[in-house]
C-alpha cells in the first residue's frame, strides 16, 4: 500500500500471495481509511508493505492534503467515510474543500463505500529514463507534517491490533540524495517510527532503462524489483 512508487514499482501479477493496492499521491490518512475497510473484509491479511519515501516524512508532507491536482480524487472519493476529526482538516479551508468536492460527481461517490471502490492497481509504464530529469526538492509549504505523521502512527497501531506484520518500504530512486533531504528523512524515521522495520531499497541497483523517471520504475523495473521482493519474502 502507499503511493505512486509502489503503484508503479510492484507488479502483483507476478506474485501469488500479494496484491498491490497503492494509489498515486495517496497520503497516509487516505491509506488508513482504505486499510480499515480492507481488513474488515480480508481477515487473511498477515503482512503489509507500506510505502515510506522521503516525501512521506519530509517537513511539509501535509501540503498534499490541499493540492488540487493530486488530492481531488482522494478527498472526493473518501468524504463519505470521514469522521469529524478528518472533516476538520478540510473545514479549516472551507472554500478549498468545497472546490475540491464539487469538481467530482457527488452522487456517484456517495454510492462508493465498498472498500474495492477505493483500490487502484499496478500502473504499467513503458517509458524509459534516458537522462537525469529535472526535479526540484519539495518546496517548503505551510502545512507541516502533523496529519501524515498522525495517520502513519494510526496505521501502525491498526496493524499491531490485528497482529499484522508491517514493513516500511522505500522503493528504488535514482540518486535520492540529489532530490530529497535524506538526512531529514532518516532522522524523522529514527525519532518517530523506528518501531517499524524499514526496507530501504532507495539505492537498489536498477538500470536506468528500467526507470520511468528519477522517482518511479517502469514496467521492466517493476519486474526486477518485484522479483527481488518475491525471493526475499516468498510473495
Amino acid at each position: 500500500m502507499g503511493a505512486s512508487h509502489i503503484q508503479c514499482g510492484i507488479n502483483d501479477s507476478l506474485t501469488t500471495n500479494a496484491i498491490n493496492l497503492a494509489s498515486s499521491s495517496e497520503r497516509y490518512m487516505f491509506t488508513y481509511n482504505k486499510l480499515e475497510r480492507i481488513l474488515k473484509h480480508n481477515c487473511q491479511v498477515d503482512t503489509i508493505f507500506l510505502e515510506c519515501a522521503s516525501t512521506d516524512l519530509f517537513e511539509h508532507a501535509d501540503d498534499k492534503y490541499y493540492k488540487d491536482n493530486e488530492m481531488v480524487a482522494f478527498y472526493a472519493k473518501q468524504y463519505p467515510l470521514f469522521n469529524l476529526k478528518q472533516w476538520s482538516i478540510y473545514l479549516k479551508k472551507p472554500f478549498k474543500a468545497y472546490s475540491l468536492l464539487f469538481r467530482k460527481n457527488i452522487v456517484n461517490y456517495i454510492k462508493g463505500v465498498d472498500y474495492k471502490y477505493f483500490c487502484d492497481m499496478f500502473l504499467y509504464r513503458t517509458q524509459s529514463l534516458n537522462k537525469d530529469s529535472v526535479y526540484y526538492k519539495p518546496v517548503g509549504g505551510i502545512y507541516g507534517n502533523c496529519i501524515n505523521y498522525e495517520y502513519l502512527r494510526k496505521i501502525i497501531e491498526l496493524c499491531n491490533s490485528k497482529n499484522i506484520k508491517l514493513y516500511f518500504l522505500y522503493c528504488p530512486v535514482y540518486k535520492p540524495e540529489f532530490y530529497y533531504d535524506q538526512d531529514y528523512y532518516y532522522n524523522a524515521y529514527r525519532e518517530n517510527f523506528n518501531d517499524v522495520e524499514l526496507l530501504d531499497y532507495s539505492h537498489f541497483n536498477i538500470d536506468i532503462k528500467d526507470r520511468y523517471d528519477a522517482h518511479h520504475l517502469n514496467a521492466n523495473g517493476a519486474i526486477v524489483f518485484t522479483n527481488e521482493l518475491k525471493q526475499r519474502f516468498n510473495l
